[in-house]
C-alpha cells in the first residue's frame, strides 16, 4: 500500500527531525575530549553533565505525552525543533561548566518533546505502522551514525562551538516548516472532535506487557546512554591507524560513524520485520545478540573492537521500531501520546543515570569497563523479554476478538 501525500510529507518531516535530534544528542560524546581540555573538568564531571542532559530529556517526555493527545502534533514538533536550535546556540557560547550544563538542560528539554509526539503522530497517520516506524527510526539512526562524523569534521577543522552552531541552523528551519504544516492528519476526525479520553480500564488488559516493555526501555536506555557517551573516546583510544596523524575528535567521530551506520540497517530491518513477524520474538532475539557484542567491545581492540561496536549497533537499534510498534499494539489510540510519554520518560530519564554511574566506572576502572557493565544490563534485558513471548501467544489467540488496543 503506497503512502498518501500527507502521510509521506508528515513522516518525511518527522524523520528529518529525528536525524537532527540524535545528531545533537551524540555531539556531546564526540567533543568530550575537546570540552575536557578547554574547560578543564574530569570524565566524572562531564558524565554528570550528560546525566543532567539525559534527565531533562526524559522528564520532559512525561507531560509532553499528555499534550500529544490533546494538541497539535506538528506545532509541538515545530517548537521542539526551534528549541533544539536555540539550545545548541547556548552550548556553543558556553565558557564554563555551569553555562554548558544550562545549555545541555535546555537541549534535553527540547529533545524530550520529540519522541512521544513524533511516535504518537506516526502511529496515527501511518497506513503501515511498522513501515512508518522504520522510516522514523532510520532517520534517527542516520543521525546517530552520521552526526558524529559531521560534528567531528567541523570540530577538528574549526571548533566544537562552531559544530553546535552549525547544527542549530537546520533545526530552526525545520521548526518553521513544521509550524507551517497543516495538522489535518493528527488523529481521525471523530477522535479529534471532543470525544472523551479513553478510561484507564481500557489499559488494564495490557498492563503486564506494557510494564515489561517500559522496563526493557529503561535497560536499553542505560545501555544506550553509556555507549553513546563513552564509545567515541574508547574507539579513538583503541583503534590504531598505524601512526596516521588524525585529530582525536575527528577520529572519535569517524569511528563512531562507521560503527553506528550498521544501526541504520538494523533500525530499518526491525521496522520492516515487525509488520511480518511476531514482534515479541524480534525483541528477544535482537536483545540477546547485543550481549556478546558488548562483551567483545569490552575485551577487544583494533579492528575487532570496531566490528564489535558495529555488531552491537545493528541489533540494539533493531529493537527500537519494534518497541514503538508494541506500545501501539498494547495501547488504545487515545492513550498513545501519554503512553509514549511514559515510555520515553522511563527509558530516557532512567537511562540518564548510567552517564554518571558509568562516568565513575570509566574514571576508576578504565573506559573499557563501561561496556562490560552494559553487557550485564543486556543480560537482564534478555531475561525480562521472555514473558513477552507468552503475551504474544495470548495476543494472537485474541486477534479475532479485538478490544480497545486499536
Amino acid at each position: 500500500m503506497a503512502m498518501r501525500p500527507g502521510e509521506r510529507k508528515g513522516i518525511a518531516y518527522a524523520t528529518t527531525c529525528h536525524l537532527l535530534v540524535h545528531s545533537l544528542e551524540l555531539a556531546y560524546g564526540v567533543v568530550l575530549i575537546s570540552i575536557a581540555r578547554e574547560i578543564g573538568v574530569t570524565l566524572l564531571a562531564l558524565g554528570i553533565l550528560a546525566n543532567v542532559f539525559g534527565l531533562a530529556y526524559g522528564i520532559t517526555a512525561l507531560p509532553i505525552g499528555i499534550l500529544a493527545d490533546r494538541h497539535s502534533a506538528t506545532r509541538l514538533l515545530g517548537l521542539s525543533s526551534v528549541g533544539m536550535g536555540l539550545a545548541a546556540v547556548v552550548i556553543s557560547m558556553a565558557h564554563g561548566a555551569i553555562v554548558l550544563g544550562v545549555g545541555l538542560s535546555l537541549l534535553g528539554i527540547a529533545l524530550g518533546v520529540f519522541h512521544p509526539v513524533a511516535n504518537s503522530f506516526v502511529s496515527r497517520i501511518s497506513s503501515r505502522v511498522g513501515l512508518g516506524f522504520a522510516y522514523l527510526g532510520t532517520g534517527g539512526s542516520l543521525g546517530v551514525a552520521i552526526g558524529p562524523i559531521i560534528v567531528g569534521i567541523i570540530a577538528s577543522g574549526l571548533s566544537w562551538r562552531i559544530a553546535y552552531a552549525v547544527l542549530a541552523v537546520p533545526c530552526v528551519v525545520l521548526g518553521l516548516l513544521f509550524l507551517r504544516f497543516p495538522d489535518n492528519s493528527r488523529v481521525s476526525s471523530d477522535e479529534a472532535q471532543g470525544k472523551p479520553a479513553a478510561p484507564f480500564s481500557s489499559l488494564r488488559p495490557f498492563l503486564g506487557p506494557l510494564i515489561v516493555v517500559i522496563f526493557l526501555g529503561v535497560l536499553n536506555g542505560l545501555i544506550f546512554r553509556g555507549v553513546v557517551t563513552f564509545l567515541p573516546t574508547h574507539l579513538s583510544e583503541n583503534v590504531n591507524l598505524g601512526g596516521v596523524g588524525i585529530d582525536s575528535v575527528l577520529l572519535a567521530g569517524s569511528f563512531t560513524t562507521i560503527a553506528l551506520l550498521f544501526g541504520v540497517a538494523g533500525q530499518f530491518l526491525g521496522g520492516y520485520l515487525c509488520d511480518r513477524h511476531t514482534r515479541e520474538w524480534i525483541v528477544l532475539l535482537s536483545t540477546a545478540m547485543t550481549i556478546p557484542a558488548l562483551a567483545a567491545v569490552w575485551a577487544e581492540g583494533g579492528v575487532l573492537l570496531l566490528a564489535s561496536a558495529a555488531f552491537f549497533a545493528f541489533f540494539h537499534f533493531m529493537t527500537q521500531p519494534v518497541f514503538n510498534a508494541l506500545i501501539t499494539d498494547y495501547t488504545p489510540v487515545l492513550w498513545r501520546g501519554r503512553m509514549f510519554g511514559i515510555y520515553f520518560f522511563c527509558s530516557l530519564a532512567g537511562g540518564s543515570f548510567s552517564a554518571t554511574g558509568l562516568g565513575y566506572v570509566a574514571e576508576t576502572r578504565g573506559i573499557e569497563t563501561v561496556f562490560f557493565v552494559c553487557a550485564i544490563f543486556a543480560i537482564f534485558a534478555t531475561v525480562f523479554a521472555i514473558p513477552l513471548i507468552v503475551w504474544a501467544k495470548k495476543r494472537r489467540a485474541a486477534s479475532t476478538h479485538p478490544t480497545g488496543a486499536s
